[in-house]
């Protein structure tokens, strides 16, 4: 069963900024992270069957990845491991699961590069009815944290 949905996101990055020493040649991580919030409105595509529920819509200009699909996907049984696969320009699949670490691979128009994905927090109340995902989550690029992301998603099935 496919139902039209309205998708309500709201993000909070906190990235870690390279910075360059004093004489100009080595990078070093700032102290304070940069914060950058981001929330988008979208139609998006919500399918029911055989106890898998995915979730589709477009990025939007508002991510900075505006030519990606995003479907989160996930089972009735096992709504707290997440799985979200994006393509066209950017590809990749992360995988949310509270305490959880994952390796997932991120290809980008300029090359591909391995990112760690460590969930703090997923709480998934989405069912075939709407409702709510947050999940808390860390990336690690080679190792070093590179970002920390709080993400917040309301779904309300449309009549």
């Amino acid at each position: 069963m496919i139902k039209t949905v309205k998708i309500k996101l709201r993000t909070v990055q906190h990235i870690r900024l390279p910075a360059v020493n004093d004489d100009g040649l080595l990078p070093e991580e700032t102290e304070d992270p940069a914060t950058f919030v981001t929330e988008i409105e979208s139609e998006g595509e919500f399918e029911y069957g055989g106890g898998i529920i995915n979730l589709t819509y477009s990025e939007s200009e508002a991510t900075g990845i505006e030519n990606c699909l995003t479907t989160l996907s996930f089972t009735g049984d096992d709504p707290g491991c997440v799985t979200l696969y994006r393509t066209g320009e950017i590809k990749t699949v992360l995988i949310f699961r509270t305490g959880q670490r994952y390796i997932s691979v991120y290809e980008t128009e300029f090359g591909s590069f391995e990112v760690g994905i460590y969930t703090e927090r997923c709480e998934n109340g989405i069912t075939e009815d709407g409702g709510e995902l947050s999940v808390s989550y860390s990336v690690e690029i080679r190792g070093s944290e590179a970002e920390h992301t709080e993400l917040y998603m309301k779904v309300e099935v449309q009549k």
